[in-house]
């Protein structure tokens, strides 16, 4: 059994060029915390369907990411090795142009991930 998570890949740069095209300041305390302010970000905006995860993608790459998580479950059948992937759903492609809108960024720049164990607790 695993966690998992299913969303949108988006750099911590592109994150705060976000934040600066829609007006957002924050106190920027490095990469540890845009993810943070990404999730209070939202909750100001009464945003619920998305949450930012900070994890390593791909698993074990060193390069940290935040994943825009449109989904999250526990996969009783899966494993951090073995897991089943999380489809796009067109639900899933409606936000994505919403993200798309606000951020500049283009269909490519969003690819859509599933992350098993992304917290590394297993």
């Amino acid at each position: 059994m695993v966690f998992k998570i299913a969303g949108w890949t988006i750099s911590h740069a592109q994150v705060r060029t976000w934040f600066d095209r829609q007006g957002y300041k924050f106190d920027d305390f490095g990469d540890d915390y845009v993810g943070i302010a990404l999730n209070y970000w939202f909750k100001e905006r009464n945003i619920d369907y998305l949450w930012a995860v900070g994890t390593d993608y791909p698993r074990g790459s060193l390069q940290p990411v935040i994943v825009l998580v449109r989904r999250r479950r526990e996969d009783p059948k899966s494993t951090v090795s073995r897991y089943y992937r999380v489809r796009e759903l067109d639900a899933d492609r409606e936000v994505k142009k919403q993200v798309m809108e606000e951020t500049g960024l283009s269909d490519e720049d969003l690819p859509w991930v599933t992350v098993a164990d992304p917290f590394f607790m297993s």
